[in-house]
């Protein structure tokens, strides 16, 4: 099996397009990933941004250590050399982690928003504010570059989802009405309620290894959006993907491409009958790898059953037909699938967590102590962590563990949103 490639210049012509439609669905309910060529980034746009590439990753540590993860509650900023893991095994990658430059709006003493209905003292609206930029001085023209890269992919989003929305048969602009109210759509004016969607970017290297087995990224499912677009840097291969048969096949990288591949929340959203594929990075042995995953976001406060609702019934009924398919490598079950973790930006709360306790120890400790306290003994004590959760706030207390942490959030997260 390959990786098919889908032209979307076929997309341009009434006579062409139904079969670009057609692969565009076989593609999807089949392997869960897809080349897209002759789309609308333009070459100077993406070579902008990989020239720098080399750069950015040469930037001293002491402008890295400023710019690290650990002082953002947004989850943006650096990771050095293996500091993460898959199934509790190495990566051996850096990144930089950037997002659509957003203002804050998290406020734990706010009230509901008159119209929008909006909370914005819930623990998930955090994640929203803006990134942590290298100084002009080190990299001249680097965010103008970023931030043109973000908004061509932005655009290119957009218009894919468009053609699955006709793919599966779902009305035009129905996931547009996630992030503009129909109203809004009609006459082009933004309400006040209105807030843009949060995207996310990672700038990857891959250092050259001499193991031969080393992992750039262990098996995992995409769990950061609704979409991802992936532009490979150069020649260097690596990325693997999991197919319905269990094999592992290549996708390597294809001059003038995107790789595009369904997210954990699409998975969710269909029930399953869409795949969030499987995928590895194997860690390069020639040269380094360079690589550009752009995460199609949604609003943090949308619901997996507003998705659902939207899903023809000849999309859910594939479910029975992607049932029986073998699960391959042990993979933890997306938590999309869980009922407790309807609402997005929860799940991408507990996710971020999961992926980087320090930062979760470091900003949002005392947030989630202020939503358990007022919580009455008896629930307290429902998936509580060892020690008592308000003990982690006290003056000179330890720092909680991983699994008391992640047990802390699970708990202040369902009482924030008051479905314990």
């Amino acid at each position: 099996m390959e990786i098919p490639i889908l032209n979307l210049s076929l997309a341009k012509d009434p006579t062409t397009r139904p079969q670009l439609l057609k692969d565009l669905y076989d593609a999807t309910f089949n392997i869960g990933f897809v080349y897209i060529k002759n789309h609308s980034v333009p070459n100077f746009t993406i070579d902008n941004l990989t020239d720098f590439l080399p750069k950015l990753f040469d930037l001293p540590n002491s402008s890295k250590s400023t710019l690290s993860k650990i002082n953002s509650p947004h989850f943006v900023g650096y990771n050095g050399y293996a500091e993460e893991k898959t199934l509790g095994k190495q990566d051996l990658r850096e990144q930089f982690d950037f997002a659509t430059e957003l203002d804050v709006v998290y406020d734990e003493n706010a009230q509901v928003e008159g119209g929008s209905g909006r909370d914005f003292s819930k623990l998930y609206w955090r994640l929203r504010g803006p990134n942590l930029w290298p100084d002009e001085g080190d990299l001249p023209g680097f965010r103008r570059v970023f931030e043109e890269y973000h908004d061509a992919l932005s655009k290119l989003s957009f218009e894919f989802v468009e053609l699955v929305e006709e793919a599966f048969g779902i009305p035009k602009d129905t996931f547009k009405d996630f992030f503009v109210p129909k109203q809004q759509v009609s006459n082009g004016q933004k309400s006040k309620s209105y807030l843009p969607p949060q995207h996310r970017i990672k700038l990857l290297k891959y250092p050259a290894t001499s193991n031969p087995s080393g992992q750039g990224v262990g098996p995992h499912k995409d769990s950061s959006g609704w979409l991802t677009f992936l532009y490979q840097v150069g020649t260097e291969p690596g990325l693997e993907v999991l197919t319905k048969t269990n094999t592992w096949i290549p996708v390597p990288p294809i001059p003038g491409t995107f790789v595009v591949n369904f997210g954990n929340a699409f998975e969710a959203a269909t029930e399953g009958a869409v795949r969030a594929t499987v995928h590895k990075v194997k860690a390069p042995v020639e040269r380094d790898r360079y690589s550009i995953p752009f995460f199609m976001g949604l609003p943090l406060d949308l619901r997996v059953s507003d998705i659902r609702a939207c899903m023809p019934e000849s999309v859910r009924r594939k479910r029975g037909e992607v049932e029986g398919d073998s699960k391959g490598e042990e993979v933890e079950i997306s938590k999309f699938l869980d009922g407790r973790w309807d609402c997005l930006g929860e799940s991408q709360l507990r996710k971020w967590i999961r992926s980087h306790e320090d930062v979760g120890r470091k900003w949002y400790v005392d947030e989630a102590c202020i939503h358990v306290k007022s919580l009455p003994q008896r629930e307290r004590k429902l998936g509580c962590p060892s020690r008592h959760p308000e003990s982690f706030s006290q003056k000179d207390a330890s720092p909680p563990k991983p699994n008391e942490m992640i047990k802390l959030f699970d708990l202040a997260i369902l009482h924030s949103t008051k479905r314990v």
